[in-house]
């Protein structure tokens, strides 16, 4: 009569053949020739538990073979601890030792941030929780329900979900669906800023504007904000084509002096459109009523003016 095989026997049938063997072990030495061959074919016959026993996270997004390996560590532990002389029946020790290992590899690998022991219980029991609170609530619960449900604060509970989101990052290949279009997202991460380099000149250009003359920062405003021509900017200030371009042109040469100086000081320019009084806009509002502030920020983020400003 052949005898089942170790992947088909039951755990009583296997623990009942490893309490057989555990028993030759106990009683042989060290240095016993024998103590090895029953050792291997101990850790065959009780294989089968250490696989069973890595089924029960099948679920998880660690990979089988992985698991099945940490329990086979976690079995060859129990076997090699196990002292026959306590009296304690070998599946009360083997079965929490393979368990034991196996939340280890979970606590200690699996994450693929380093985060707190603390922070990783945490985040199992907001996992463990909010499921139940949700089926109880009717609705996914808010921080300060599920904090009061565990009892700690609501730092704490987004400091968990935090800690939930770096345990297993989405792919970069992980798609995205919406109404519109199927994308990656890899595909909404941002790439290199051209205009990054372009802050500190247009930082400095902002000050520069505050330290202009009220009438050309208004021409500035007219030519680079507004977009004007020369002939519609000097219709606008009842003077000629000729004498817009030289106001430009002094005014960026101001506002570079000022941009180049080690030490900036007040911009003073006794050229400008005296006697004339303040310029119009094309609205026909005076400048002091549009604001000489929001034309100064308005003029300040113009690429072209910056960019005029460089080259002069």
């Amino acid at each position: 009569m052949s005898h089942p095989t170790s992947s088909a026997r039951t755990s009583e049938e296997l623990f009942k053949a490893a309490d057989g063997l555990l028993q030759q072990l106990s009683a042989m030495t060290s240095t016993d020739p024998r103590r090895r061959d029953v050792r291997d074919q101990l850790i065959r016959e009780c294989a089968p538990l250490a696989r069973r026993e890595a089924a029960r996270y099948r679920r998880t997004r660690e990979p089988a073979d992985d698991l099945q390996q940490v329990a086979m560590v976690g079995l060859i532990l129990a076997i090699d601890r196990f002292d026959a002389s306590r009296h304690i029946a070998f599946r009360h020790f083997a079965i929490p030792t393979i368990t034991g290992e196996l939340k280890r590899h979970f606590r200690d690998r699996s994450w693929s941030v380093r985060v707190s022991r603390q922070m990783q219980e945490l985040s199992l029991e907001l996992r463990a929780r909010e499921p139940e609170l949700t089926q109880s609530l009717g609705h996914l619960p808010a921080p300060a329900e599920l904090a009061q449900a565990l009892g700690i604060s609501e730092d704490d509970v987004d400091k968990g979900r935090i800690a939930i989101g770096v345990h297993s990052p989405q792919s970069l290949n992980a798609p995205l669906f919406n109404d519109e279009e199927t994308r990656e997202l890899g595909d909404t991460l941002g790439g290199p800023d051209a205009a990054i380099d372009a802050i500190a000149d247009r930082d400095a250009l902002r000050r520069a504007l505050r330290q202009l003359p009220a009438d050309l920062a208004e021409i500035l405003t007219l030519r680079f904000v507004d977009e004007l021509t020369q002939a519609q900017i000097a219709a606008a200030v009842s003077t000629s084509q000729m004498q817009v371009s030289r106001l430009i042109n002094r005014a960026l040469g101001l506002l570079r002096r000022h941009m180049m100086a080690e030490r900036p000081t007040p911009l003073v320019d006794s050229r400008s459109l005296t006697p004339q009084p303040a310029p119009p806009s094309v609205s026909g509002t005076a400048p002091t009523d549009r604001g000489y502030g929001t034309a100064v920020a308005a003029a300040s983020n113009c690429h072209s003016m910056s960019s005029k400003v460089a080259s002069s």
